[in-house]
């Protein structure tokens, strides 16, 4: 059975799992088969070199990827299964438990989730021993308290790190975290920081115990060395001390997880840390075409800090990488639901993945998908109307519209909250039951009643109300939503009840604005109530598990799809506007578009929206600048007629021809960038998606031509020209 285990693997791969006794790094560029060395070596281990299994420890970062490991080294040497192959964390609970009496726990001690961690907190701050600031919140605080873990700081280490704790802690916060990990050890409980962090005060502090750790496990391996923060690193330091049989695998070029305390210098200078290191590198890719390793190598090579190394492939050149240059981010969004529904017999929809940057732009993509009724499903969060900022925000326009909705008063009326918990909420609803009337007309009755304390509170939620529906009288609708916002202080309250998600949920609701601005945009005249009824009709649509897979960058590590789509390559989404000015960021933001091109197996297409709507405002953006990193060799452009190349040289005012979806060629027309010559209002005319319309404005946003089409099946919608075709159908 064991038989030529090495024979399988390539020479450089074959150096790599042979390596015998000492410490050793692996730089293993993406796709070159880093957990065939890691299974393969462990196996080798055991049947060739006869370590026992129970003196090997695998270390991963994820429950799925421990058990794929696992199940892989199985199939390779049965008697695997006594080796210990699992999660940081799940490894670190499980010497815990053993060792639980050395701390003062018993086995049986409890895992706090973040629920749990905010209960604690907020006990400790009620108790009043704490000066606080009267603007903080019990989440800030569980941030800064997990974030100080994930730093590897102590509540003992104030003095030490004084300035880096107050980096990121509120007033206050030592003490807190003193006295949150005091009533957490009371309790015999730990949170999921602690399962790291005991561990390492336990190898610290107690020489017995490190001992007998280092003496258990005497071959230690790690996959994705890059992302171990610095609490994982003192761990594996101190299991690798005595016998230094330390083998660490990863790639530098896919560290993306700064936030997580995870940065490509815990790889890269691995030889300062242990210098008698053995390195080997894997730069044979197995998964992509060689168009699309080349053009990602070309990309990160502008790196600084990074390994040496150059990733390369055997493998057929495949199809060049194809480019798309939209008008905004709704036409990008179509052109991809139609190119997937176009490629369907080639690319099966589970084999087909959309990345963005952030979560926020996920909805114009939904949309178009749905529009196209192509099934979907996201990974890492949930679908947009369904995020609970969405939701917040979405109950205050639906009380708005409809004051006798009771699920949107319940969820509006202590959002943010204001005093108003569920003994009064419930009395609200008893009196709404009482007299047969709604709880906002319930909720107006009583707070014209002079009830201690609840009346005063409802009278001014009810103020607030009434004055949003004046203003919704008074303003466009973007203006209102906007109003809105700001009036029940939506994005403090999400800075303070989400600070690690603050930014993103943000997003969320400013995308909700830009929702609302382009349908204003295609049906002049709407109302809101006319805007809540076609979105709640178009989102009452479930994901499908088996349908195209979106994610954001982030999410993608460790994926691999047949056809990949690479949206919003623009400055200010990648890179990101926060990392635009901080030279260690934005290297981080271009190995972020390095992980997304190296997914792809076959086929690779990027995108890029001359314009985008932001909280209902429309902005020009420059293309990503890593998008001119890649070499125009790789890349094929597939701007529309009347657009330009934004990767060209040329800086002539008409654009060269571009090949459009069907691979004809266009030439751009007049000044004006109408590319038919034959369309103007009035005109009866088709589209290949929406059928026959009649054509009621011709528009120029920033110099470029937008068609408003009144179509037969589905109403207004803007088109650009080249998608329309004169038509003697009447309607």
């Amino acid at each position: 059975m064991t038989t030529g285990l090495l024979d399988r693997l390539n020479p450089a791969q074959r150096d790599a799992a042979s390596h015998r006794d000492g410490p050793a790094v692996v730089f293993a560029g993406a796709g070159s088969g880093k957990t065939r060395i890691i299974t393969t070596r462990i196996a080798w281990l055991i049947d060739e070199e006869r370590v026992s299994p129970w003196e090997i420890l695998a270390l991963t970062f994820t429950n799925k990827a421990a058990g794929e490991m696992r199940e892989r080294v199985l199939s390779l040497s049965p008697v695997a299964d006594k080796a210990l192959i699992s999660t940081f964390h799940s490894a670190c609970a499980r010497w815990l438990r053993e060792f639980a009496p050395e701390l003062g726990f018993t086995s049986d001690f409890t895992i706090y989730d973040d629920t749990d961690q905010n209960s604690v907190i907020k006990k400790i701050i009620q108790r009043g021993n704490i000066k606080l600031d009267k603007d903080t919140s019990v989440a800030e605080f569980r941030y800064a308290i997990n974030h100080a873990k994930t730093l590897g700081l102590f509540p003992s280490d104030r003095e030490t790190h004084k300035g880096l704790f107050r980096d990121f802690m509120p007033i206050g916060g030592v003490d807190v975290y003193t006295a949150y990990q005091e009533t957490l050890a009371l309790a015999n409980a730990m949170d999921f920081g602690d399962l790291i962090m005991n561990m390492i005060f336990l190898l610290r502090a107690n020489e017995r115990v490190r001992r007998l750790m280092q003496d258990r496990y005497k071959y230690i391996l790690v996959d994705e060395y890059q992302d171990t923060n610095k609490p994982q690193i003192e761990l594996l330091g101190h299991l690798a001390g005595k016998h230094g049989n330390i083998f660490v695998v990863g790639d530098d070029d896919q560290s993306i997880y700064s936030w997580r305390g995870a940065v490509p210098a815990n790889i890269i200078d691995f030889d300062k840390v242990y210098p008698e290191v053995k390195t080997f590198k894997l730069e044979e890719n197995y998964r992509c075409t060689s168009t699309i390793v080349d053009a990602a190598a070309a990309v990160v090579r502008h790196n600084k800090k990074r390994a040496d190394k150059t990733l390369r492939t055997s493998n057929p050149k495949g199809e060049l990488i194809d480019f798309r240059y939209e008008t905004d981010g709704e036409f990008e969004a179509w052109w991809v639901a139609e190119t997937i529904k176009k490629e369907v017999g080639q690319y099966p929809f589970e084999n087909v993945a959309i990345f963005y940057r952030t979560n926020s732009q996920s909805r114009l993509l939904e949309d178009a998908l749905r529009k196209e009724k192509i099934p979907y499903k996201i990974f890492g969060t949930v679908r947009f109307y369904d995020r609970v900022e969405v939701k917040d925000v979405m109950a205050y326009i639906k009380l708005i519209v409809n004051p006798r909705d009771d699920v949107s008063f319940m969820r509006a009326v202590n959002t943010p909250t204001r005093g108003l918990g569920d003994t009064a909420v419930e009395a609200v609803l008893a009196r709404g039951r009482e007299k047969g009337v709604s709880a906002y007309e319930a909720a107006r009755e009583i707070a014209g009643e002079g009830v201690p304390r609840l009346s005063t509170k409802l009278a001014v939620f009810i103020d607030l109300i009434e004055r949003l529906k004046q203003s919704l009288a008074a303003s466009p609708l973007p203006e209102f939503l906007e109003g809105l916002i700001e009036s029940i202080q939506y994005f403090p309250y999400l800075a303070k009840k989400y600070p690690d998600q603050s930014e993103d949920k943000q997003d969320n609701v400013m995308e909700l604005a830009t929702a609302i601005a382009e349908y204003v945009d295609s049906n002049p005249g709407a109302t809101l109530s006319d805007w809540l009824q076609a979105t709640m009709l178009a989102s009452d649509v479930e994901g499908d598990a088996s349908g195209v897979n979106m994610m954001t960058l982030h999410m993608a590590k460790g994926l691999e799809f047949d056809r990949v789509f690479l949206v919003g390559l623009e400055d200010g989404l990648l890179p990101h506007f926060n990392s635009s000015d901080d030279a260690h960021s934005l290297e981080e933001e271009r190995r972020l578009l390095y992980v997304g091109m190296t997914r792809a197996k076959k086929k690779l297409s990027l995108s890029a929206a001359y314009m985008r709507r932001t909280y209902g405002q429309t902005q020009a953006n420059d293309v990503s600048r890593f998008l001119k990193e890649i070499p125009p060799s790789f890349v094929n452009v597939l701007t529309p007629p009347g657009g330009h190349d934004p990767l060209s040289d040329s800086h002539s005012d008409k654009p060269r021809a571009h090949q459009d979806d069907d691979g004809q060629y266009y030439d751009y027309a007049d000044e004006e960038g109408d590319s038919s010559g034959l369309i103007e209002p009035g005109s009866s005319v088709h589209h290949p998606t929406y059928g026959p319309g009649i054509v009621e404005q011709i528009e120029t946003n920033f110099g470029r031509p937008k068609i408003l089409v009144r179509f037969k099946d589905i109403g207004l919608r803007r088109v650009e020209a080249h998608h329309l075709s004169p038509s003697s159908e009447e309607f």
